[in-house]
């Protein structure tokens, strides 16, 4: 399992998201969990002829743990404007830590104002007012994109102040019936799961994934675990009950 599964489907997400990177727009991706929200993400930082700094934020759980982010992510990839004002390496990591989130603050508009960049918010949950007046700044810095991902509005919390005009969002829609048959496929492939019995198994993944990416990918990877298999045969029941307790968490 060397290579990655491919993207399959989304072909208007991609062409929309492509459009916005291109024009220095930013962007909103709404979509269950599931959906490839993170998979465009990643799609969107492999696009060939992206000369600027592409800064990937998978996660954060405080104001100050984006602003660290951020800045480790200024400083490996090279962001000139941002590692003039760093600590020189090896000790940029010890500097990083001993940094206030003010100053911080500081320090990273005046890098980006210097040297634009798009930054990729991927899981947005609920972010609070310090997020939002933060990204407000680089929202409106001349170059700057900021592309975020989040499940619905409600997780978008104070950041919907943000990507409030329609124009700015992208909801992702779910895979065709034939897509979803392709996804199948090479997932079953890539897990290893084509000399088990799969003709029940394929339709009932996609009758239960209903055209959404991550469960049909998921579903296929728990059944390459002998815990849900009897012999050929793929306890589908199992997988079903592990996917909906993981959707829990």
């Amino acid at each position: 399992m060397g290579k990655r599964l491919p993207l399959i489907g989304l072909k208007r997400e991609q062409r929309i998201l492509e459009e916005a990177l291109h024009r220095r727009q930013s962007l909103l991706l709404l979509g269950r969990a599931g959906s490839g929200k993170t998979a465009l993400l990643g799609w969107a930082r492999q696009v060939p002829a992206r000369c600027e700094t592409l800064v990937y934020v998978p996660r954060f759980d405080t104001p100050h743990g984006l602003l660290l982010t951020i800045a480790r992510e200024l400083i490996q990839r090279g962001h000139a404007a941002f590692q003039r004002r760093a600590s020189a390496e090896p000790e940029w990591e010890r500097w990083l830590e001993r940094q206030t989130s003010s100053h911080l603050k500081g320090l990273l508009w005046q890098a980006f104002e210097q040297e634009p960049a798009t930054i990729f918010l991927d899981h947005l949950n609920s972010p609070g007012h310090t997020v939002y007046r933060f990204l407000q700044r680089l929202h409106y810095t001349p170059g700057m994109v900021l592309v975020g991902a989040a499940r619905d509005q409600r997780h978008l919390g104070e950041l919907r102040r943000l990507f409030w005009d329609p124009r700015q969002i992208l909801r992702v829609q779910p895979l065709s019936e034939r897509e979803a048959v392709r996804l199948f496929e090479a997932a079953a492939e890539y897990f290893d799961l084509n000399g088990l019995e799969l003709e029940d198994f394929r339709q009932k993944v996609l009758d239960c994934a209903g055209g959404n990416p991550g469960e049909i990918v998921e579903m296929c990877r728990l059944a390459s675990d002998t815990r849900y298999r009897l012999g050929r045969h793929i306890q589908f029941s199992l997988i079903r009950i592990e996917l909906k307790m993981a959707q829990l968490e």
